[in-house]
């Protein structure tokens, strides 16, 4: 890979994952022909560009306020429309710790008013050391660690099916994904073949 492709590349993570999967290439393809030939690099303002449109579509695709909430708190489900966003967030590898410092930040928020708002709790929530705090940073680093999988296992069989993608699975279950997925588009081809009649395919 040039030095020119992984710069594209870089760019290119402003879209969805998805996205990348499916158009990827042709766009990589498109920001390398605009650098011309010889050169190291994206040319700034196609990478701009790039930004830009993948931040948009990831704006237009994110679930409102209200419903993001319920689904990034208390794993509630969002409506089919929010399926693929749903897909790209718990594929991400840095999901748990994303969710744990969003935990994180709420329960310190949550002490912060709690102490402004009833001034005899404030020596029990926000303590003189930062023995809690750092505590709490620490939780939340070995959760990311130690299961990075397990939450968006969970969510993944409430929110999408049952069956798990490989990036899912424990890393000595992930064949079983592969076969599963080759059995699956076997049986597909197998179907096409066969007609919508079940008769075979004619000439």
């Amino acid at each position: 890979m040039t030095t020119a492709e992984r710069s594209a590349r870089l760019w290119l993570r402003a879209y969805p994952r998805r996205w990348r999967y499916a158009y990827g290439e042709d766009l990589v393809g498109t920001l390398l022909d605009l650098a011309g030939p010889g050169a190291r690099t994206v040319r700034v303002r196609d990478g701009v560009s790039v930004v830009r449109a993948g931040w948009s579509l990831r704006w237009r695709e994110h679930p409102p306020l209200l419903p993001w909430l319920g689904y990034r708190f208390f794993e509630m489900r969002l409506p089919a429309r929010y399926r693929y966003w749903v897909m790209d967030d718990l594929l991400d590898r840095f999901y748990t710790a994303r969710i744990a410092a969003i935990s994180f930040v709420t329960v310190a928020a949550l002490f912060v008013m709690l102490s402004a708002a009833v001034p005899s709790l404030e020596p029990v929530l926000i303590p003189d050391s930062w023995d809690l705090p750092v505590m709490l940073g620490l939780t939340v680093v070995l959760l990311a660690v130690l299961q990075p999988r397990v939450a968006p296992r969970r969510v993944w069989r409430r929110q999408i099916s049952t069956w798990l993608p490989r990036e899912l699975r424990p890393r000595s279950e992930r064949w079983k994904a592969d076969v599963e997925l080759a059995q699956y588009r076997a049986a597909l081809r197998a179907d096409g073949e066969a007609g919508p009649a079940g008769g075979g395919a004619h000439v």
